[in-house]
């Protein structure tokens, strides 16, 4: 049995549920090593029995040792109810956030009447949060790839080229350097649309004293990156560059006293107050990080409403922006380590402005 699961196993005995299935690909993965579109994993009383289909059988055989692989030859759900009531004991626990309702009805139709189902959320995201040695290194060369692909691009960024275009060279880099995929759609947002945080790339074309931003992430053996920088193309206004100054204030201030211990609403209030006293307050409107592992968003949320107590081997996201509809947007985002004492800088990108000499 892996420590991945043993950690589940002793959570399971401290909150008296006897088994637990795990619908979430992304915590069958965690837990196994197994991917895939279409598995369910049931840790049991005694024993853990991965459950998929037969376009997955040799993958789960190499890569889930020590869990009994069955292969459905219809439904999953199907396969769980030919297992002895044993494996289940009285009381079972699921992902109550994973699993939608039409899926909680199979599941109660293939259990026998006298299994209890409890709901449990976030129960394997309360360890999986903290991330170990093997999984800091693959997060250390998803970040090491989008580094170098923003390096790469950089000669790239020129009146001319349109969203798109961009757009397409960065998710082409990422794999080239060696990333699986992109971690998501990559964000390229130029003049007036880089105020839209989250917006699409499109046909339109640079033009001269404009704001680019790009935001973009690499995968590397599951594990996710997510880089975003701000830039001019050609001569620079003051503006831009006094709102710039301030957004990089606002993140180098939260990364100096980001640490095990510190709540996480104080390192989003340090960022905004900076931000709030320059009086863009209104224009800063997101979280100022997220956690980020098998998945480019996931657990801490660190905002001014979810309050978590950092502690090592958190990786989060640090990227405070602001935004103004019809001037544009401005966002810096790096990714960090926290440590006992402080936290490592992952991103080693410069986070200086950037003006491009056209």
């Amino acid at each position: 049995m892996n420590n991945r699961i043993k950690k589940l196993r002793a959570k399971l005995t401290e909150e008296q549920t006897d088994s637990f299935l795990v619908s979430s690909s992304i915590n069958i993965r965690y837990l196994t090593g197994f991917s895939s579109s279409n598995a369910l994993l049931l840790i049991g009383r005694e024993g853990e029995f991965l459950i998929t289909d037969f376009r997955y059988e040799e993958q789960a055989r190499s890569k889930a040792s020590g869990c009994e692989v069955r292969i459905a030859q219809n439904q999953l759900w199907e396969e769980l109810s030919v297992l002895s009531q044993k494996v289940f004991g009285e009381k079972m626990g699921f992902e109550s956030q994973h699993l939608p309702f039409e899926q909680y009805l199979k599941l109660r139709e293939a259990l026998p009447p006298s299994v209890s189902l409890v709901p449990k959320r976030d129960l394997i995201e309360s360890f999986s949060v903290i991330k170990d040695k093997s999984e800091i290194e693959k997060i250390r060369r998803a970040v090491e790839i989008t580094d170098g692909v923003f390096e790469q691009i950089l000669p790239l960024l020129k009146p001319g080229i349109s969203e798109l275009e961009l757009a397409a060279e960065i998710d082409y880099r990422i794999r080239k350097l060696g990333g699986e995929k992109a971690a998501f759609d990559t964000i390229v947002a130029s003049g007036e649309r880089s105020s839209m945080p989250h917006a699409i790339p499109t046909g339109r074309k640079f033009q001269k004293g404009e704001l680019v931003l790009m935001d973009f992430g690499a995968v590397c053996d599951g594990y996710a990156s997510d880089f975003t920088r701000t830039v001019v193309l050609g001569e620079t206004t003051r503006e831009q560059k006094q709102r710039y100054d301030l957004v990089r204030q606002a993140q180098r201030e939260a990364i100096r006293i980001a640490k095990a211990g510190i709540d996480s609403v104080e390192l989003d209030r340090t960022a905004r107050q900076i931000i709030e006293n320059a009086g863009y307050g209104s224009n800063f409107r997101h979280s100022l990080g997220h956690g980020v592992g098998l998945q480019v968003h996931e657990a801490p949320r660190i905002s001014r409403k979810n309050g978590t107590i950092l502690r090592p081997g958190m990786v989060l996201t640090m990227e405070p922006g602001i935004y103004f509809p019809g001037w544009g947007g401005i966002r810096i985002e790096n990714m960090i380590l926290v440590e006992e004492d402080g936290c490592e800088e992952l991103t080693k990108t410069t986070t200086e402005f950037i003006s491009l000499h056209l």
